[in-house]
């Protein structure tokens, strides 16, 4: 079998730097191996997607046999509500597979940021023992905002910056994000599938 190496697709760079720990992590959990991974930072929503069908051929000529393709799931700027799952999913499916390679598609609610406040351990991390961690991230209204909010000192200025991401990726309790976050629990068992297979 063809040695696991996996693309990341993701809205931005932090994204895909945070996916690529935590991939890693898990492979390690799985079985020890320690899978290629390459990177595709989308540079937002709407340009990921328009971008995904050219971005998924590319991993295959970069020897991808796996894609992860994370997607938040964003609110209405209207009226504040999260967008439907549902219809995000049916969009992305629709996006063209090239032969040899899986995909998962991975709806974080409501950014990726939101997997760490499923850990105590993070959250004390970023807020210096302010903040509690949520039973329910997905619950958490703008989590990346809420983490930088979080992390303000006496002098109100924020210590997180989302170029902390791996750094988090690298504290969080996989198994309890994978019990609070069911996107997150997701990408565990289809890497936990590959890396079993391979």
């Amino acid at each position: 079998m063809k040695p696991v190496r996996i693309g990341l697709l993701a809205e931005d760079e932090t994204d895909c730097d945070a996916l690529e720990v935590l991939v890693r992590r898990i492979a390690t959990e799985t079985n020890g191996s320690r899978p290629a991974v390459k990177k595709f930072g989308g540079h937002g929503c709407a340009r990921l997607r328009n971008k995904a069908e050219p971005t998924l051929r590319a991993m295959v000529r970069e020897g991808c046999t796996a894609a992860v393709l994370v997607h938040d799931l964003d609110r209405d700027p209207i009226n504040g509500q999260l967008n439907d799952p549902r219809a995000l999913r049916a969009d992305l499916e629709r996006i063209v597979v090239p032969p040899g390679l899986s995909r998962l598609i991975c709806i974080p609610v409501e950014e990726l940021e939101a997997w760490f406040w499923s850990d105590p351990r993070v959250i004390q991390n970023v807020g210096r023992d302010k903040g509690k961690a949520s039973v329910s991230p997905h619950l958490i209204k703008k989590p990346k905002e809420a983490l930088i909010n979080l992390s303000r000192g006496a002098n109100r200025k924020p210590r997180y910056r989302t170029s902390d991401n791996p750094r988090l990726a690298e504290l969080l309790d996989l198994s309890l994000c994978a019990d609070r976050c069911p996107a997150f629990r997701d990408l565990r068992d289809f890497i936990r599938g590959l890396v079993a297979a391979a």
